[in-house]
């Protein structure tokens, strides 16, 4: 995909501000339970995605890869699998499958971004 970057960092962005509605929802509600989906939401949602797209921005040789968009599709798929699992389990306390798979998912997708890195961050850089 041509501007992966840009990509990476909207969907972040995107989650901060689902990140910030639903803090505002939890803050006004009184509904601490689902503290920890909040946390959630922002540091894999947000900072890590937009992380991700930082390197991409620094290491356009990563974007390039065939992998990166699969790299891409598999972080966010598993996020949303693993937020809406840990919802589920803040609301209830019962385990869930999205969370386990979400889980999973989600640290396939951070393994396909180290071997990116490992991989192709040393051929090409921004200054």
């Amino acid at each position: 995909m041509q501007k992966l970057d840009r990509t990476y960092i909207t969907v972040g962005m995107i989650w901060l501000i689902a990140g910030m509605i639903f803090g505002a929802w939890l803050g006004g509600s009184g509904h601490m339970n689902f503290a920890n989906s909040h946390a959630h939401i922002n540091l894999l949602g947000f900072v890590v995605s937009t992380l991700f797209g930082l390197l991409y921005w620094a290491f356009p040789a990563m974007a390039r890869s065939k992998v990166a968009m699969w790299q891409f599709l598999v972080y966010e798929i598993g996020i949303l699998m693993l937020i809406i699992g840990k919802i589920m389990i803040d609301n209830d306390g019962k385990e869930t499958i999205f969370l386990q798979l979400g889980s999973v998912v989600t640290i396939v997708g951070t393994a396909m971004m180290l071997y990116l890195f490992v991989t192709k961050s040393g051929s090409e850089a921004r200054a």
